[in-house]
């Protein structure tokens, strides 16, 4: 039985030889590796938080900041030789790079969230009660991930048309 905590019990020994040459260590056991770490980050606990308001501020944040992208590339393309807007290039270089950077960490966020919008939309179209049995684990997982008002929504669906459990 091994104690709680260890992954595997190597001699030292040999891997402390084999590591350094040749030294020698005495012979005793030690633990390698350490188990993962069952606790959130800040961030994941707050972004896990905000559940049923993910799409909104992934919404927000991706349009935002692309706009702000747009208006740095602007400025860079057009006003950076502009007598009254050379001064603010290193801004625009600066929002731009952070901009940026928001972009391509929230827009993927943002199509996802927007992927299982569509497929509840599309779901909710189907006419045929056996192919909407069919569909209809793929719209619980859906309307579970986006939360609030989308999964009140699909429960009404479900209600409307006898499939809830």
């Amino acid at each position: 039985m091994m104690p709680l905590g260890v992954t595997s019990l190597v001699p030292v020994k040999q891997t402390f030889h084999q590591q350094n040459r040749g030294f020698k260590s005495p012979s005793c056991m030690g633990v390698l590796g350490e188990p993962m770490s069952e606790k959130k980050s800040f961030l994941s606990r707050t972004w896990e938080a905000q559940h049923g308001k993910q799409y909104g501020i992934t919404a927000i944040v991706s349009g935002a900041s692309g706009i702000l992208l747009g208006i740095c590339v602007y400025q860079l393309l057009f006003l950076q030789d502009h007598t009254d807007w050379s001064q603010h290039t290193g801004l625009a270089l600066t929002l731009g790079f952070v901009s940026a950077v928001v972009v391509l960490v929230a827009f993927p966020e943002f199509l996802r969230f927007r992927g299982h919008i569509v497929t509840l939309e599309e779901i909710m179209e189907i006419q045929s009660t056996a192919e909407l049995r069919r569909q209809k684990t793929e719209g619980d997982n859906s309307a579970q991930i986006l939360g609030a008002g989308y999964l009140d929504q699909w429960n009404e669906f479900l209600d409307s048309r006898g499939l809830r459990r």
